[in-house]
């Protein structure tokens, strides 16, 4: 996937980056976090009885270089929690040093899909305050306090524990839900939360699960008491929608997908819609319906991802204008 409309590919040691400044912040803001939880959270891809533990042995040595010792709790449940003697020994940061992590780092801020940009914000924008070079991060004043609401969601879904959140909705009714904060993702600017509702006596409503947008959150608090597990084929990923699908879906389009993309077309498309073989040759393309919410921002998407709409009438059209906009700018 290019670069077009935002879309960034990252390689394995940017994700890997990313994974062991998440798990540094979260091992910060949490005195344990359950194994279950960190795999689930952290290595959704791996099978937890291999692969999870290479990479989690792998990544605390990478944390335990940076002054992090993340150690096991012994007892019924495995639990991970940050050593006594991590930070003990005082570590003076050179000017490189603060510049270096200011380059390391600074792709990770503004990283839709890390759900700790903000305090990554804060927190370098303070090395950089504290140095005479020359400042990569900006902080606006309004940007210098961190969302207590997304800090305690975090918290929530960290522990499994419950949470009451006051919400605006998109219409601009406000509501109160009890949810079981069960992860993030982000996307074009905006982190959301993934969470069912739970009933009053702390147990998950089955078919509640929806997602939430952070930055509609008003309030946010804890429900002590009320705990909950993540499903083991839970993946947050799975609520991650298109670009064109925020907000209610207003129509089912359909696009042709060239025959040399087919293969590779449900990772461009997430997994969602339904893709439809020819019946014909097999240089045939194949027919792609899915939900649309935007036609505009479908046709945009359909020009960077070479697929070519079908239908609605209407999609058609936007298609082409933007198609004629792109080449009368060659």
């Amino acid at each position: 996937m290019g670069a077009a409309d935002g879309y960034v590919e990252i390689s394995k040691d940017d994700e890997q980056a990313r994974r062991i400044a998440s798990l540094a912040l979260a091992f910060m803001s949490s005195e344990t976090i359950r194994d279950e939880t960190i795999w689930r959270q952290f290595y959704p891809d791996l099978s937890k009885a291999d692969s999870y533990r290479t990479a989690f042995r792998r990544d605390r040595a990478a944390l335990a270089e940076c002054g992090i010792t993340v150690s096991r709790v012994g007892g019924p449940e495995t639990l991970w929690r940050v050593d006594s003697a991590s930070f003990v020994e005082s570590t003076e940061l050179s000017e490189e040093d603060a510049m270096a992590l200011d380059v390391a780092c600074l792709p990770l801020v503004d990283d839709q899909d890390f759900p700790y940009g903000s305090e990554l914000r804060i927190a370098l924008s303070k090395i950089d305050d504290a140095f005479d070079c020359p400042a990569l991060i900006s902080l606006p004043a309004e940007e210098r306090v961190p969302s207590r609401q997304l800090a305690i969601l975090q918290d929530c879904s960290l522990l499994g524990v419950a949470a009451r959140i006051g919400y605006t909705r998109a219409d601009g009714v406000s509501v109160e839900r009890l949810v079981a904060p069960y992860g993030f993702f982000g996307m074009r600017g905006h982190l959301y939360l993934v969470a069912p509702a739970i009933d009053g006596n702390g147990r998950v409503i089955d078919g509640s699960t929806r997602t939430y947008r952070i930055d509609r959150v008003r309030r946010a608090s804890k429900i002590a008491g009320a705990t909950f597990e993540v499903p083991e084929d839970f993946d947050a990923r799975d609520w991650q929608k298109l670009p064109f699908q925020l907000g209610p879906a207003m129509c089912e389009a359909s696009f042709a997908v060239p025959a040399r993309r087919i293969r590779e077309f449900s990772q461009v498309s997430q997994g969602k819609g339904t893709i439809r073989l020819s019946d014909g040759e097999a240089t045939a393309p194949a027919t792609w319906l899915v939900e649309v919410s935007s036609v505009e921002d479908a046709a945009s998407w359909a020009i960077a991802e070479d697929v070519t709409p079908l239908s609605p009438p209407e999609l058609v059209a936007a298609w082409r204008e933007k198609l004629e906009g792109v080449i009368s700018h060659g």
